[in-house]
């Protein structure tokens, strides 16, 4: 069975901050004695000052590495062979030490050190885990699960966090032990959900386009209205960003439900949802990036890359073909806390105000959680910038917390929901006026 998750709350702390400031010797004289190799390195290096950091693709056959190791000195198995583990390498030091490799795709890179693995052994008994990064550092406290969907914390007293190792003691034995940096919403999981809300009469289901490795861009369409009013939401365009995806699953099964408010909503409003920009990424287990080793958020602009380009030509055939008017983008991740990324305060966008009557109103629902907020100006081709500069629509990175409380997230993201669906039906009223006086 191909593991899940469940939305059991944790409440921990964030990963350290750095572990001490690194030690400088004493400088001698330079002398250029440099062997070829490292001459060729050094060579590298400036250019890579010169021209900026450069992205290597992951290798051919880089793909068949081991995915499952077994060890002469160790009944213990490791096994990143399902979708969505992450694990460069595993070593036996000793019977009851093992070291994991963690490894991003691709580098330069964001630290969102991802790793999922499974681990088995002959025998019960308790052992040692190393977690050692190449590439990064440790940032996820371990998730542990017994069968893929019911998950929980790691015990404070079994884990050693440091900054580019973590060391983990685990109880093994012949039944699978999970061990993750978050809970596990992978590409079947993902799936699982969209084929289950595909189910509800007002929602149809498409492929939009087809990633680097011909997966599946899913589009949804919620649509029961006969106005030409919609709403964008974006999901996971970066692996390890799970608290992003619970925030979104809230979101829009909020919006299916059959209260008045939903319901008048989705009288006015169309929806497209795109739940799994990344695929691929997601189901190798990567930290940031497309098989191609670009950064989606980085591509709304470009568009180089098949899955940034399969939302825009959805997005615009809707608009120009349906003659449908976006009113809103919603592009869902994961941060070290919850935060909303607003346009910039003097940005100028449709509906007027509506980010700021959003969030005032959420303010006002949840009087106990603080809603941080941070205007961007950011040049960045993101996909929040492309929704406000090309759309010229309120746009906004909605971000959930990698520890924030699972049930938070539900609360928060329900609460959003419905006063997001509350403030589009007002700004469809105050523009009907506006686009009857614009009629011929």
């Amino acid at each position: 069975m191909a593991p899940s998750t469940s939305t059991a709350p944790f409440d921990e702390t964030g990963p350290p901050g750095p572990a001490g400031s690194p030690k400088f010797r004493k400088a001698r004289p330079f002398r250029l004695r440099l062997p070829p190799l490292a001459l060729m390195r050094l060579l590298g290096f400036w250019a890579l000052v010169a021209v900026g950091p450069m992205v290597r693709p992951p290798a051919a056959g880089e793909e068949a590495r081991p995915r499952v190791w077994r060890f002469e000195r160790s009944d213990v198995i490791v096994a990143a062979d399902f979708d969505g583990a992450g694990a460069a390498e595993a070593a036996a030091e000793d019977a009851d030490s093992i070291e994991v490799v963690i490894r991003p795709e691709n580098t330069p890179i964001n630290n969102s050190a991802w790793y999922a693995f499974q681990l088995t052994a002959e025998r019960p008994r308790r052992i040692t885990v190393r977690l050692s990064y190449r590439g990064g550092r440790h940032r996820y406290p371990p998730k542990l699960s017994r069968d893929g969907l019911a998950w929980r914390p790691i015990d404070p007293a079994d884990y050693e966090p440091g900054r580019g190792q973590a060391v983990l003691r685990l109880d093994v034995g012949p039944e699978p032990l999970w061990v993750a940096a978050q809970e596990l919403w992978n590409t079947p999981r993902l799936e699982a959900w969209m084929d289950r809300i595909a189910e509800h009469d007002e929602v149809t289901r498409r492929v939009a386009g087809r990633s680097i490795r011909g997966a599946a861009v899913h589009e949804l369409l919620i649509s029961a209205s006969d106005e030409p009013h919609l709403v964008i939401l974006l999901g996971r365009q970066h692996p390890p960003e799970v608290t992003g995806t619970l925030g979104l699953v809230h979101f829009v099964e909020r919006l299916l439900e059959d209260d008045e408010t939903a319901v008048a909503f989705r009288s006015r409003f169309h929806v497209l949802l795109f739940p799994l920009l990344n695929p691929d990424g997601v189901s190798a287990g990567y930290w940031r990036h497309n098989v191609a080793g670009v950064d989606l958020n980085r591509d709304w602009g470009p568009f180089k890359q098949p899955e940034t380009r399969a939302v825009r030509d959805a997005v615009v055939h809707y608009r120009d073909e349906r003659g449908w008017r976006p009113y809103l983008l919603l592009d869902f991740h994961s941060t070290r806390h919850d935060v909303f990324y607003t346009p910039a305060e003097d940005a100028e966008y449709f509906p007027p105000a509506f980010v700021n009557r959003w969030l005032d109103g959420l303010d006002a629902r949840l009087p106990d959680y603080r809603v941080r907020r941070q205007a961007t100006g950011s040049g960045r081709p993101l996909a929040q910038r492309w929704g406000q500069r090309q759309l010229g629509i309120a746009s906004v990175t909605y971000e959930f917390g990698d520890h924030t409380d699972r049930r938070l997230i539900r609360r928060t993201a329900r609460a959003a929901a419905e006063e997001a669906m509350a403030q589009l039906l007002a700004a469809a009223e105050e523009a009907q006026p506006a686009a009857a006086a614009a009629a011929p």
